[in-house]
């Protein structure tokens, strides 16, 4: 049987380069050979066994690009050669979510990267249907950074942002930078705050109307100062930790819409809930996407959405384990990574 090199995470912090059979692809999946993955923060957590789905052993990744190397029985919507977007999803397609449409919230729901293999290796199997056409205008490195586009499309829909709104978005990282882009797109006025000069420069240049260094300027001051005292319209938390969950709420205005797209992992995180009942908020979390991938692989062909600027750093497969303490690490220059074949 033919073999490839994975990245295995075989325990907490411990990842070993491995020679495995290539994946052989079934009833309705693809294999895919894979070209680029960005890495994300539940890699990190996976690597550091802090994420509630992920399990040892695991080949993580689940932003991926590549080609299709092989189908299963019955597979006609790719062929062979095809360059592909993969959205890491594995659903059953016979509960009462997936007959309704609303297949990311599948009673048996996996995540590539999570449950099953991920993209952190030479080839993957994907089912066929969440295999999109990757445009010949996007190298695989941005391709790959399709899904954390998507992941902020559903997010920003799911908001309702509209023209006119005034977004404040918290963490200016990868799924802050897109949420900014898509609340640009929708015609809002959009603060962006972060710590890093780096990523807030890149935002003005993307069009963010008020970049905002947290460290230096109070981000509820400013955003009051510019609504005349009403606060934000809709507030958007893309960071994950205590402190920026708890900071939403003083931000929003009476009847808006906090987003927390952020996670700590936390049981409980302080949240002023008082406040959300006295002044009619109404409070979203986000899972994944749901029909997204094809309009945010639409923004990228025209675009209307930019990943390049945010592509910071490029890494081989087999120092896959040095990217992800890197990530890790919290340096201000780290942005997106890519691991290429």
């Amino acid at each position: 049987m033919k073999k490839m090199k994975a990245a295995v995470c075989t325990e907490p912090k411990k990842i070993e380069m491995q020679e495995l059979d290539v994946p052989e692809p079934g009833p309705g999946e693809i294999l895919l050979q894979v070209k680029a993955t960005g890495l994300c923060g539940s890699d990190v957590d996976g690597y550091l066994n802090k994420h509630p789905m992920i399990g040892y052993p695991i080949i993580l990744g689940h932003e991926c690009a590549g080609t299709v190397a092989a189908l299963g029985a019955g597979v006609q919507s790719v062929a062979e050669g095809d360059e592909v977007i993969i959205e890491p999803f594995f659903i059953c397609g016979t509960c009462k979510d997936c007959r309704e449409g609303r297949y990311s919230f599948c009673q048996d729901l996996k995540i590539i990267g999570h449950q099953i293999p991920g993209s952190l290796a030479e080839y993957m199997v994907a089912q066929a249907m969440f295999a999109h056409p990757k445009p010949a205008n996007l190298s695989f490195e941005e391709a790959a950074i399709a899904e954390p586009v998507t992941g902020a499309l559903h997010a920003v829909k799911r908001c309702g942002v509209g023209i006119g709104d005034f977004v404040a978005i918290i963490g200016c990282g990868t799924i802050g930078v897109m949420a900014m882009q898509h609340s640009l797109n929708a015609g809002a006025v959009v603060a962006v705050s972060d710590l890093s000069p780096h990523k807030l420069k890149v935002a003005g240049e993307l069009g963010a109307h008020y970049p905002v260094k947290a460290d230096d300027e109070d981000l509820h001051a400013r955003v009051m100062q510019l609504t005349g005292g009403r606060g934000a319209d809709v507030v958007i938390e893309a960071v994950g930790e205590p402190e920026t969950l708890a900071a939403t709420v003083p931000l929003v205005r009476k009847g808006g819409t906090v987003m927390l797209i952020g996670w700590s992992g936390n049981e409980t995180d302080p949240f002023d809930m008082t406040n959300v009942t006295l002044r009619e908020l109404t409070v979203m979390g986000t899972m994944g996407f749901c029909w997204d991938h094809a309009t945010s692989i639409g923004l990228l062909a025209r675009g209307a959405v930019k990943v390049a600027p945010i592509l910071s750093h490029r890494y081989p497969l087999e120092k896959v384990e040095e990217a992800i303490q890197l990530l890790h690490s919290g340096d201000p220059n780290v942005w997106k990574i890519a691991i290429t074949e």
